[in-house]
């Protein structure tokens, strides 16, 4: 009896003890937000308490923004006059770049080494996620027999699509640009949004969207990997798998930068495949006439479109208009449009749309 009394006058005398502890300080230690948007400003914040000198640079902008320390180590700015846009932007620290390590949002591609942000539009951007029907985008994973091993390629499908088991419809080849994969149009351009807010609006027909990835080898031997694998693996898959309609005058053929070369050198010399070319923030380098001038001559008969868009600071500007002066030269029609700014995103998402409503149209009488 006696041990049991101790036993209880022991864990008694603990317990009171205990209770008399005072409570252990709860962590106050907020997370960091950047960027953080508040009524179209936009704060970029970076933990970098050594760093002698941080910047942000923002895609678009000509001049990186300083950033001002505190006492704390972190670096801020705040930027009040960024356009309703998706913005890719780095950190400076020291001269080394960086993505901005509180963003998850990382731009996809082959060196995602920067971030993105986006400011909304009030009403709403044409690449913002509305209240409308949305179409689906596939991931379809296939074997190369060019490269011998496994690659991919997206397709977005308008929306309906599966309830219309009858229906075929027209395709644009979609190509990125360099140091991008087949992500880059949907993550970052958002073609297929894009394409959901143009057919929800009765602007655009149709269509299905095929993204490859336009990225392979450099070097000799493999000049004509691209051609190669889009003609011989990628059309015949769509073709196989898909429910499209067949012929040039149901494929259109687009591309930025990169891929707006690759339209070119397979567009061109392919028209009895492709009536649709679009070029974003591309041209025509040496040799061109040589190199595409037998298909030009033919091109009045095949081709129902062929659109330009580049930007009046684009470092390829001159190439564009090396491209415009191949086309005059061999008197085939082309529409071009020079709009603001270099070579980014906000142009190529603004052409998109400038060109989808074109595709798969009757010819105007």
């Amino acid at each position: 009896m006696k041990i049991t009394l101790c036993l209880a006058l022991v864990v008694s005398l603990a317990a009171a003890s205990f209770a008399q502890q005072p409570a252990a300080p709860r962590r106050t230690e907020q997370r960091l937000v950047s960027p953080e948007i508040n009524q179209g400003k936009v704060t970029f914040r970076l933990v970098a308490p050594k760093a002698q000198q941080v910047n942000v640079k923002i895609n678009g902008r000509k001049d990186p923004v300083a950033m001002q320390r505190d006492e704390r180590g972190v670096w801020t700015a705040t930027v009040e006059d960024l356009a309703p846009e998706i913005y890719e932007y780095q950190f400076e620290v020291d001269g080394l770049s960086i993505p901005d390590p509180a963003n998850a949002w990382v731009k996809s591609g082959l060196r995602p080494n920067g971030s993105m942000v986006e400011v909304p539009g009030h009403p709403a951007e044409f690449w913002a996620p509305l209240d409308n029907p949305h179409g689906a985008v596939t991931i379809h994973t296939f074997w190369s027999k060019i490269l011998e091993e496994t690659r991919s390629f997206r397709v977005y499908t308008p929306p309906g699509y599966d309830q219309q088991p009858e229906a075929r419809f027209p395709v644009l080849y979609l190509l990125h640009g360099s140091g991008d994969t087949d992500d880059g149009w949907t993550v970052v351009g958002r073609a297929n949004l894009i394409a959901d807010n143009l057919l929800a609006a009765g602007q655009a027909k149709p269509m299905l969207i095929v993204m490859p990835n336009g990225t392979y080898p450099r070097g000799e031997g493999h000049e004509n990997d691209f051609e190669k694998e889009l003609l011989e693996v990628i059309i015949p898959t769509v073709e196989k798998h898909y429910r499209v309609a067949d012929g040039a005058a149901n494929r259109a053929l687009a591309g930025l930068s990169m891929g707006g070369f690759q339209t070119i050198s397979v567009g061109v010399k392919h028209l009895d495949k492709f009536a649709w070319l679009g070029v974003f923030s591309a041209g025509v380098r040496e040799n061109a006439a040589e190199t595409y001038g037998p298909s030009l001559d033919k091109a009045n008969g095949q081709l129902s479109l062929f659109w330009i868009g580049v930007g009046e600071d684009d470092f390829l500007l001159q190439s564009e208009k090396s491209l415009e002066a191949l086309l005059n030269d061999h008197h085939v029609p082309f529409s071009a449009h020079i709009s603001k700014g270099g070579h980014v995103w906000t142009n190529w998402r603004h052409y998109l749309h400038d060109f989808l409503p074109l595709l798969f149209q009757p010819p105007a009488k």
